[in-house]
């Protein structure tokens, strides 16, 4: 009887253990989406883009090193240099407005006050790449094609150190939805798409709509009238861009 009441135990036990971890990863949230401005705000301020909680958070570009490089990167702007002024947004954050303007805060005594420039009057702009780079695919440039990261779920998982919510960013919103590593790691793991589950109309660039005429990726110059379904991307919200990256974190290898 002894015996038997053991075995029950240890069974309820290892069930229990089972549902504790269950749970444990239940309380992850993966792949939650978020826009561009969000994304943006939460790592400009690190915070927990949904909680609004302190955190340490980074974003995570996956795409080719051809993407990062030639498209751009997602930035934040340190100054802008007019004839006449000089500026320094607040938290890095400019947007493009009407397609010729630049919108940005500014510390202005006891107050942020709002600033319109006008493109052509623009100078210089110093950008800043605020993204790390992480690709879950390798370009090779001689065969102009691409090869799995073996390395990335070790890349993301090493990022546990140093950050505890990750906001992941493709091209559109679909390589984002990978979780080919350890998500209990990290507190949250997000990605810029669209929140109604229109998924692959976020990213780095939208959603190509179908190829309909000046339906590529990007902002500005897009007829928003092809769209269906309103892009949250990052360009197509008007935020900056780095042109030119930094090398890879870490160096990923090419699987053979």
């Amino acid at each position: 009887m002894k015996k038997k009441f053991t075995v029950v135990a240890t069974a309820a036990f290892i069930l229990a253990f089972a549902f504790a971890s269950i749970t444990l990863a239940d309380d992850v949230e993966v792949n939650t989406p978020i826009s561009a401005n969000q994304a943006f705000d939460a790592v400009a301020n690190q915070k927990d883009p949904n909680t609004g909680d302190d955190a340490r958070v980074a974003l995570i570009d996956v795409r080719t090193s051809a993407e990062y490089f030639w498209v751009g990167a997602c930035a934040k702007v340190n100054s802008i240099t007019t004839g006449n002024n000089f500026y320094e947004p607040h938290n890095g954050k400019v947007t493009l407005k009407w397609g010729s303007f630049l919108s940005f805060k500014v510390a202005s005594r006891r107050h942020l006050r709002e600033v319109y420039v006008p493109l052509h009057m623009v100078e210089s702009i110093d950008t800043e790449d605020i993204s790390i780079h992480v690709p879950t695919h390798i370009w090779i440039e001689s065969e102009s094609t691409k090869v799995e990261n073996e390395n990335f779920a070790q890349d993301i998982e090493s990022l546990s150190a140093d950050y505890d919510v990750l906001i992941l960013m493709c091209r559109s919103g679909k390589r984002s939805n990978t979780r080919a590593f350890d998500t209990t790691l990290f507190k949250a793991i997000y990605e810029i798409d669209r929140p109604d589950g229109s998924d692959g109309y976020g990213g780095f660039q939208g959603s190509s709509y179908g190829d309909l005429y000046n339906g590529y990726r990007g902002y500005p110059g897009r007829n928003k009238w092809v769209q269906n379904i309103k892009s949250v991307s990052w360009s197509d919200t008007g935020l900056p861009v780095h042109i030119g990256g930094k090398p890879f974190f870490p160096t990923p290898t090419a699987g053979e």
